[in-house]
């Protein structure tokens, strides 16, 4: 999910009237996939096989920005030297419309599921930034919206044992969203990224009621469209539990970092790269099987412990159908 990459981006534009090289390449490169949008048991093992259809949507806000020593940002320097107090006001929506299939069981590996995912997503985003004396008392606004980029998981696998749950693989962001260095209503980030992910679930009780998650990643990126920069690498560390209370009501609790690993590279960088970023988030979500094959989850998350990234709180209504095609049929029928 590229939220926080989308709306870093916004507001890195709308600062580029003090900074002509931020009408460049943009210092936030953040990354692609952000800790604490995927459901605490999205990644378990899916129990059946054919195709599985995930709406999220994703509602933004962020009005704070933090530096790459972890301090909020309260005034910038002006072109004359002097402090200019800065006001953020960031919000935005992303959809990410996830279609999955899953194999049947395949013994020749462990009986494990094959899953491929394909996601397109749409994005918009505002951003008003007050400058106080410098513009004489009033704002200045951007914001952009259209389709980002794709994320594609084409060899995913998972495993079921009595306890346990294994799923994992790779999954890229094709740069097919809107992008060109400089612009000022970009929506893709310009790049390719690719992750590689293995989640694991234990499971407590033996119906499988209270399940403890855990995933790492590891990202790492293309250089950047027309310019000679390549974002750092990142780790990036999820944990969760999810309960139910009963058949059809969950409670889940979760959270996540994320790290820059390596630094950005290229002859256009011009920020110091040893500056890099980083974010916690942390998030309670209820969700609730209207039907059989109808899920819906509600969930708050909200960010922390951060560098160079803005403090951001996010509301997100996810709901999955399994639409019970693509299934193998079984002998007999």
């Amino acid at each position: 999910m590229k939220t926080k990459s989308f709306i870093l981006t916004t507001v890195f534009v709308v600062l580029g009237i003090l900074n002509t090289k931020a009408q460049t390449v943009s210092p936030a490169q953040s990354g692609g996939y952000l800790p604490g949008i995927m459901g605490v048991r999205d990644y378990t093992n899916p129990g059946q096989d054919g195709l599985f259809i995930i709406d999220y949507n994703i509602f933004v806000n962020a009005n704070s920005y933090y530096d790459g020593n972890g301090n909020k940002v309260n005034a910038i320097e002006g072109p004359l030297g002097n402090t200019i107090p800065l006001d953020i006001d960031i919000s935005g929506y992303i959809n990410s419309l996830m279609f999955v299939y899953a194999s049947p069981k395949l013994p020749f590996l462990g009986n494990a599921q094959y899953l491929f995912i394909a996601a397109p997503n749409y994005a918009s985003a505002k951003a008003t930034v007050g400058l106080g004396e410098l513009l004489n008392g009033n704002t200045v606004e951007g914001g952009a919206s259209g389709f980002g980029d794709l994320t594609i998981a084409p060899l995913t696998l998972s495993w079921t044992l009595d306890k346990f749950d294994f799923t994992g693989g790779y999954l890229f962001y094709a740069p097919t969203g809107r992008y060109e260095t400089g612009a000022d209503d970009n929506i893709g980030l310009g790049y390719w990224s690719h992750i590689f992910q293995m989640a694991s679930y234990y499971y407590p009780k033996p119906d499988k009621s209270t399940a403890f998650m855990f995933m790492p990643s590891y990202e790492f990126h293309g250089n950047i469209k027309d310019v000679n920069v390549r974002p750092g690498s990142r780790f990036i560390m999820e944990y969760g539990i999810s309960q139910y209370l009963s058949e059809k009501l969950e409670v889940t609790l979760q959270g996540g970092h994320a790290w820059q690993m390596g630094e950005d590279s290229g002859s256009d960088v011009y920020w110091d790269t040893s500056v890099k970023d980083q974010m916690s988030v942390f998030g309670l979500g209820i969700g609730y099987w209207f039907l059989p094959n109808l899920y819906a989850n509600a969930k708050y998350t909200e960010s922390y412990a951060l560098k160079q990234n803005l403090k951001t709180n996010m509301f997100q209504l996810q709901i999955m159908l399994i639409p019970n095609v693509f299934k193998k049929k079984e002998s007999g029928n």
